[in-house]
């Protein structure tokens, strides 16, 4: 019987069970739930890969726009726990360098913006590979063929009504694809986390696709 190979790198045999959704976003409430937690199978290698920036991807989530109650839950445990770890001022001094001053209605304020962090992205895109592989698109997805961004701006109902829709707990994550397979482009993602904040991702057939795509000049001007 030939050996299932990691479903991120293509290269290594797969020994692990990767969960496509960080674990860390899941508080201690949410134990007994029914709801299953998506896993895929995954080297040794790329299962470890991700786990610092999966911290560091909950931290800034779970500061990115007014709380529900799965982040308070967050905060009053594993990241207020983690924060006094040893790497603790080390992931406290990545939130304060995150932070931008804004003026909202004359008064100062603090903000923190995700989609403006490497390391948010990096996970984003880990997701929307590996939720490619678990609904059967595409698999070993490279990651030079993701593009991933905050959404900003809401979506036509008559848009949303042509994705399919599905969950993993509403309050955690919640996401919607559709497979495009037009003009380079496999797939097309949104996922929310929190109920706040939503990430629209893109998934491209191959880097060249990518890079001859009309939407690759607008991708840079934004990223610039």
């Amino acid at each position: 019987m030939p050996r299932q190979m990691c479903a991120y790198c293509g290269n290594r045999a797969a020994t692990d069970k990767e969960h496509v959704f960080p674990r860390n976003l899941y508080p201690k409430s949410k134990a007994n739930s029914r709801v299953k937690r998506l896993t895929i199978p995954s080297c040794n290698i790329c299962n470890n890969g991700w786990a610092d920036d999966e911290a560091h991807f909950r931290n800034f989530l779970a500061l990115a726009g007014p709380p529900n109650n799965i982040r308070q839950e967050l905060w009053e445990t594993t990241i207020n726990r983690g924060l006094h770890q040893i790497d603790g001022p080390r992931r406290i001094q990545d939130i304060i360098n995150a932070l931008q001053s804004v003026e909202i209605n004359g008064d100062l304020r603090y903000k923190i913006y995700p989609g403006q962090d490497n390391r948010v992205s990096r996970v984003v895109k880990k997701i929307v590979r590996g939720l490619s592989h678990h609904h059967g698109i595409q698999s070993v997805v490279p990651e030079s063929c993701v593009w991933v961004d905050i959404m900003e701006y809401q979506v036509p109902d008559e848009l949303l009504a042509q994705m399919i829709y599905t969950h993993r707990e509403p309050d955690i994550v919640e996401y919607r694809y559709a497979i495009v397979q037009e003009n380079g482009i496999q797939s097309a993602w949104l996922i929310t986390f929190f109920e706040r904040v939503t990430f629209i991702g893109i998934i491209w057939s191959t880097e060249h696709d990518f890079e001859q795509s009309p939407l690759s000049p607008m991708i840079a001007q934004a990223e610039a």
